[in-house]
């Protein structure tokens, strides 16, 4: 492991502390800095955003979509030659590839974390994209970091943790949605020890069936769902996510393959 990578952290909110915390702990020297930060239990602050900048080898943004752009702004002039500047915030690939046209052709790194922070630190799992990518993972993967070369290009990290949000963001609708229908029928309690049972008994391979029992019993569970919406109706609560499984089955019927499905007739 190097002591001689230095690294300035823009951005010291939750995860920002987290991750500058963790590295700080692994070895490597940190520097902070957050305008709206004046103190740091753990990481030591740098009194100006060009301080933190110039006396780094790589720079972490951990700010939000919003307000990377900004913040990749004010440092692309400030980063010395052969430095880094990763973005982890999310953002859209289009984004990112915007970032990138702000620095050096070897100087910039799409950097997704792709789980919750909390809990892991430094060592959450990180898709890492961009033209800087391999010497990234390359410095900082000593210091215990979870990092995955996804490749060169900009954005095609940022796409895989957006393409997750759809799965993960999209799981915790149909939960909320299920548990409103249940509470329209007095049914919520049985339907959230419902919902713990599914996951407890969950595995890769209920994924597998999900796929393939939908394509194999389409129009079984289109009947099953015209009768949700009848029962919905009585109730007088509205789905906000029977409409979309519902157009999703109407694709399928119209030919749209299920990806990694067996389709037995």
């Amino acid at each position: 492991m190097s002591d001689r990578v230095r690294v300035g952290v823009v951005g010291l909110g939750e995860a920002g502390s987290l991750i500058a915390t963790g590295l700080l702990k692994a070895g490597a020297q940190v520097v902070g800095f957050d305008p709206a930060v004046t103190s740091h239990a753990s990481v030591p602050l740098a009194d100006s955003l060009p301080t933190v900048v110039t006396e780094a080898d790589i720079v972490l943004s951990l700010n939000s979509s919003t307000a990377s752009l900004k913040v990749a702004e004010q440092v692309a002039p400030l980063l010395e030659s052969g430095a880094i500047f990763a973005d982890l915030n999310t953002g859209t690939p289009a984004l990112k590839r915007r970032l990138a046209g702000l620095f050096a052709d070897d100087a910039f790194v799409d950097v997704a974390i792709m789980k919750p922070v909390p809990g892991l630190a430094e060592k959450v799992p990180m898709g890492v994209a961009g033209p800087a990518a391999a010497r990234f993972v390359e410095q900082l993967a000593p210091f215990g970091m979870t990092l995955e070369y996804v490749s060169e290009v900009p954005g095609e990290a940022a796409a895989r943790k957006l393409i997750r949000s759809i799965l993960a963001k999209g799981m915790a609708g149909v939960l909320i949605d299920c548990l409103w229908a249940a509470q329209s029928m007095g049914l919520e309690n049985w339907a959230y020890d419902e919902i713990l049972r599914e996951f407890d008994a969950s595995s890769s391979d209920t994924a597998k069936r999900y796929l393939s029992g939908t394509a194999q019993h389409l129009k079984r569970r289109q009947i099953e769902m015209m009768d949700v919406v009848e029962m919905l109706t009585e109730t007088g609560y509205e789905s906000t996510m029977v409409a979309a499984i519902e157009t999703n089955y109407s694709r399928i019927l119209h030919g749209k393959k299920i990806p990694f499905s067996q389709n037995v007739s």
